[in-house]
């Protein structure tokens, strides 16, 4: 936790991600790296019949943070892609707050 979901990409780029954005992530947010979890969502999207492969899409699911704390991290977040995938056009980061009393991880509550 936090949860990294990401597509638009494929799954090499999203794997190279894995490298470096969730240490810049711990960093930002005062955790460890090992507690950050990067998906890759297969996915493909269209517009007017036709696939688009320059956007990109993450959705961080995380517990409330402050927003200069979103900031840093869709900065992060957008510099990493670029980098791993520079063809991109468009980022969009979406934030999901979670209620830590409706979390469960092995069993337990935060």
């Amino acid at each position: 936790m936090p949860h990294i979901r990401v597509s638009g990409l494929p799954e090499t780029a999203v794997a190279t991600l894995s490298n470096s954005l969730l240490e810049a992530l711990a960093d930002i947010c005062q955790a460890k790296p090992e507690s950050f979890i990067l998906d890759w969502v297969n996915s493909n999207s269209y517009r007017d019949g036709e696939q688009i492969k320059d956007i990109a899409q993450v959705e961080v699911l995380w517990f409330p943070k402050d927003p200069e704390t979103h900031h840093r991290a869709q900065q992060a977040i957008r510099e990493a892609l670029l980098k791993v995938y520079p063809g991109l056009q468009h980022v969009i980061v979406m934030f999901r707050e979670l209620e830590p009393s409706t979390y469960y991880k092995d069993g337990q509550h935060y």
